[in-house]
Parts: structure tokens; sequence; C-alpha cells
């Protein structure tokens, strides 16, 4: 992964672009320590950027204190976030994602909109599976932040 990550590292400093990754439980960046481990072998904060999706890191909800878990992604590797997708889920009976309206889900996001608040409240953030019928109270849970 580093090799590769390098490479396009090469192209993005030569057309002064940046390289956004997002970290996610079930590909090689699954903690923050192999985040901050690709971000100490770049060393280059202008062009390496992350994209933050919560719903992307939470594997085990049922036994994850959200509100430390957020601190601790974002404490470290917030001055690197660039964008946020946003989106909830719940798990069915045989713990399979199912998409749920901004609020209603898993995500414990009080953390994280309270980061956002003091540390980048201009940040860009997408809304990832939007359903239609969920976009009243989509928008409505957004104003929050």
């Amino acid at each position: 992964m580093m090799d590769s990550i390098k490479r396009v590292m090469e192209e993005a400093q030569k057309l002064d672009v940046k390289l956004a990754v997002e970290p996610v439980y079930w590909h090689p960046l699954e903690n923050v320590e192999a985040v901050l481990d690709v971000i100490d072998q770049v060393q280059d904060s202008e062009h390496l950027r992350l994209i933050f999706d919560a719903s992307n890191l939470l594997e085990f909800p049922e036994n994850t204190d959200q509100e430390k878990y957020w601190s601790q992604w974002l404490d470290k590797i917030g001055g690197y976030i660039d964008v946020m997708h946003i989106k909830d889920f719940t798990l069915d009976d045989n713990r399979a994602y199912v998409p749920a309206r901004l609020g209603e889900g898993i995500i414990a996001y009080d953390t994280i909109i309270q980061w956002l608040r003091q540390n980048k409240p201009d940040m860009y953030l997408l809304r990832e599976e939007m359903n239609p019928e969920f976009a009243r109270a989509d928008i409505a849970f957004l104003k929050k932040f």
C-alpha cells in the first residue's frame, strides 16, 4: 500500500493537487495508528489529506465508546481532514448494514458535531446513501452541524 501511496503522492506534488484517502476498518487504513503511519511516512500535509467517514470506521458499534473513539480519531488526525462523509445505519438481525436517517442509526454524532464547530465549521459534509424519503429529516439533522 505505501508504495502505491508514495507513487500517487509524487504525481500529486508534481500537479500541486491533493490526494485524499479514506480510512475504512475493512481496508489497510483500518485504524488511527495505520493512518498516522502513512502520514509519518509521506510527510506532506499540504498534498496528503483525509476523508473522514464515521460509519466506515465503526466495526463493533455495540462495544465501542463512541465519544472516546471519535475524540481519539479527531484529536490525532483532525488536522488532515478536508471533508466528511455523513451517513447513518443500523444492523439487522444478521448484522447486515442497513442505511438509516441521520441521527436515527448507530452513529453518535455529538462528539463529531462539537469537533466540527470548534475546529472546522466550514468543512464540506457530503451526505452519502441519501434516500429521498429521508431528505427533510436529514436536512434538519444536518442543521445541527
